[in-house]
């Protein structure tokens, strides 16, 4: 009884090791081993209380007698019992199988994603091009971050249509400038919210603004720091509640009231940067945005030749969006200078 108990326990744990999904496809030798242990433990269990016991039979030609034959018996009916559910078991390897090439698939997938993943550039080039003779140079791509521009007069912040600037630490250009712009004490802490604090008082309660609206304030703090003389906040995208942002449509018409404004301003001429509008928090294409700012742009000062703005600047903050920028001005025609 002793030796039938031990074989007993193999067998229970080699079929609840069998049954297991993960060994779907690869679990019937480990099914076969444990039917061949019923049938030795069921024979010894016969044995022990029927020592008298005998059974004779023939198999594949083979005369087997005794404990032999009892052995055979229950094993041939395990194999059979094994075979049928080798046939149920056919769709769940297949189901097995496909979940293999999913996981694979979703692997590829995100080590893809993580190679192509946009780059921050770290250098600042400048890439002038040109509308034609009379238009040098109206037209630039510059790369790195917006922290590091102290030659333009006026930034464009990408704002909702609120009006309401990111908090301070969000990553986004709406919180670097209201950041940059605000008063701070030696810990860094912010002590007069300047440019937000304007842009509330110009807007007042006449929210939410229509999309494409561009509203002017000072600069703060980046008038010293980055010689920014002023923000144009264009209202690029618009909120929905418990969706997020979303760019808005035709954001070229940011860029058309933004330079019509600054034929406004004070002073002879005006070096103006725009970043890729709505393509942050918006998450919108950025090649689809270039092509719609930069093309705007090129309208613009191709039809007011004698306009105040001297270059417009289009700010590649990433590899990806470096791409996007240099493909717009491809298709817009515009030569390097």
């Amino acid at each position: 009884m002793i030796a039938a108990s031990i074989v007993g326990v193999v067998c229970i744990a080699s079929l609840v090791l069998g049954l297991q999904r993960r060994l779907v496809g690869r679990r019937h030798a480990l099914l076969a081993f444990a039917w061949l242990c019923a049938a030795i433990a069921a024979t010894l269990v016969i044995f022990s209380y029927f020592p008298q016991s005998s059974a004779n039979g023939s198999v594949l030609g083979i005369s087997v007698g005794g404990a032999a034959a009892f052995v055979v018996v229950i094993f041939l009916l395990g194999m059979r019992v094994q075979r049928q559910m080798l046939v149920l078991d056919q769709p769940e390897l297949l189901l097995a199988e496909k979940d293999n090439e999913i996981a694979q698939l979703t692997e590829e997938l995100e080590t893809l994603r993580q190679h192509h993943a946009p780059r921050p550039l770290q250098g600042q080039l400048v890439h002038h091009y040109s509308l034609g003779k009379q238009l040098k140079d109206r037209i630039a791509i510059v790369t790195g971050d917006l922290r590091n521009i102290d030659f333009a007069d006026v930034w464009v912040n990408s704002e909702n249509v609120d009006m309401q600037m990111s908090r301070f630490h969000e990553k986004s250009v709406s919180g670097l400038i209201r950041y940059g712009g605000a008063e701070r004490d030696g810990s860094g802490r912010v002590t007069d919210d300047l440019v937000a604090d304007e842009l509330a008082r110009e807007v007042g309660n006449r929210t939410p603004v229509t999309a494409g609206t561009v509203v002017v304030t000072g600069a703060g703090k980046l008038c010293a720091t980055n010689h920014v003389r002023h923000i144009m906040h264009a209202a690029a995208v618009q909120g929905e509640p418990a969706i997020g942002y979303r760019q808005v449509r035709s954001v070229g018409r940011c860029v058309r009231e933004a330079l019509r404004q600054a034929e406004h301003l004070g002073g002879d001429e005006h070096r103006i940067v725009f970043p890729l509008l709505g393509t942050g928090e918006g998450a919108a294409d950025p090649a689809a945005t270039a092509r719609d700012l930069i093309s705007a742009a090129v309208d613009y000062l191709v039809g007011n030749p004698a306009s105040k703005v001297r270059t417009v600047f289009f700010l590649a903050y990433t590899d990806r969006e470096l791409s996007a920028c240099q493909s717009a001005v491809r298709a817009a025609g515009l030569s390097g200078s």
